[in-house]
């Protein structure tokens, strides 16, 4: 696959996330719903920010990059950024509507995300493993 197939067929999925994700906003009601259209409305809006952040985490990555890595390893390091990161929002949304979430407990899950994100950005094993 090259790099220009995965950028379209990524911003293509990621336009049809978003619009499932309007279409769930616009047609279920949440106080008659039993829990498939929370289940719809959390999976469509985690594969939407996935999409979007993995996105503009290559933009970035590839525009700010001053080491030159390959273009796999910018696609893997931002897909796996991505990851991370929608997981994240999409724990902390689905947390402050089940009213779970505070203060201090945010702050935890924002400590634990920087540790995940910092221990993947450091991890020098990573950078040997992909030298070929």
């Amino acid at each position: 696959m090259t790099l220009r197939q995965y950028i379209t067929i990524m911003l293509i999925a990621t336009v049809l996330c978003w619009t499932a994700w309007w279409i769930v906003i616009t047609n279920i009601d949440p106080f008659q719903d039993t829990g498939v259209g929370f289940g719809f409305f959390y999976s469509s809006l985690f594969f939407a920010f996935f999409g979007t952040i993995s996105l503009l985490a290559f933009l970035a990555r590839h525009l700010l990059n001053r080491d030159y890595l390959s273009m796999y390893r910018q696609v893997h390091k931002s897909f796996r950024d991505s990851l991370i990161i929608s997981t994240a929002l999409t724990l902390l949304l689905y947390l402050q509507g089940k009213q779970y979430l505070n203060w201090w407990n945010t702050l935890m899950f924002f400590a634990i995300i920087f540790l995940i994100l910092s221990f993947f950005w450091s991890n020098k094993d990573s950078k040997q493993n992909f030298i070929q």
